[in-house]
C-alpha cells in the first residue's frame, strides 16, 4: 500500500461539516478540522488545507482517488445550501448494522469464517462488497444497494476499478 498527500492551495475547512453530513461512513473532528472516510479504493483525510489517500495499491489509483475526492468537495460545496452541515461527530457505523443487510449463509466463500467477521473487515476496508458472493445474486440486489448506501461504496466502486 502507499498514501500520498495533496496540498491544497484555497482551504476546505468550511465544506467538511457539509461533506460530514454526507458521506456516510466519515468521521469528523471539528476541533482539529479533520474529516476521515473509507471507500473502496483507500482511506481519505480531509484537512482545511491537505488531503491525504491512504491505503491505494499504486500512485494510478492515488490520482484517480484524489480525482474522485476533488469532484465530491467541489460538488458539495456547490449543492450546500439544499445540505443542513454537521457541526458534530456523528455516530460510527458498526458491524452489526451492516450484519443486518447481509445474507448471513456462514458460507466463508470470501475468505472469512462468519458474516459477522466480514462485516467487520468491511468497515476496516480489507473487504469489499464484492467479496460476498451471495450478494451478487438477484434476491439480494436490494440489500446489497442498501449496504452500498450504508458505507458509501456505490458511487466509489468506480475509482476502484
Amino acid at each position: 500500500w502507499i498514501a500520498v498527500t495533496a496540498e491544497l492551495s484555497d482551504g476546505i475547512g468550511e465544506v467538511l461539516p457539509y461533506l460530514n453530513a454526507t458521506v456516510k461512513n466519515a468521521v469528523y473532528t471539528p476541533e482539529v478540522q479533520n474529516l476521515n472516510f473509507k471507500m473502496d479504493a483507500g482511506v481519505i483525510s480531509l484537512m482545511p488545507r491537505e488531503i491525504i489517500v491512504g491505503q491505494v495499491a499504486c500512485e494510478e489509483d492515488a490520482t484517480k482517488v484524489l480525482d474522485y475526492v476533488k469532484k465530491l468537495v467541489n460538488d458539495t460545496w456547490e449543492k450546500r445550501t439544499g445540505i443542513t452541515p454537521v457541526y458534530e461527530r456523528k455516530e460510527e457505523i458498526k458491524a452489526k448494522d451492516v450484519l443486518d443487510f447481509l445474507p448471513r449463509p456462514n458460507c466463508r466463500d470470501c475468505g472469512l469464517p462468519t458474516c459477522f467477521a466480514f462485516a467487520v473487515a468491511l468497515l476496516k476496508g480489507q473487504k469489499r462488497l464484492q467479496d460476498c458472493s451471495a450478494l451478487s445474486k438477484p434476491e439480494f440486489a436490494e440489500d446489497k444497494e442498501a449496504l452500498a448506501r450504508l458505507l458509501q461504496t456505490g458511487i466509489t466502486e468506480e475509482v476502484a476499478t
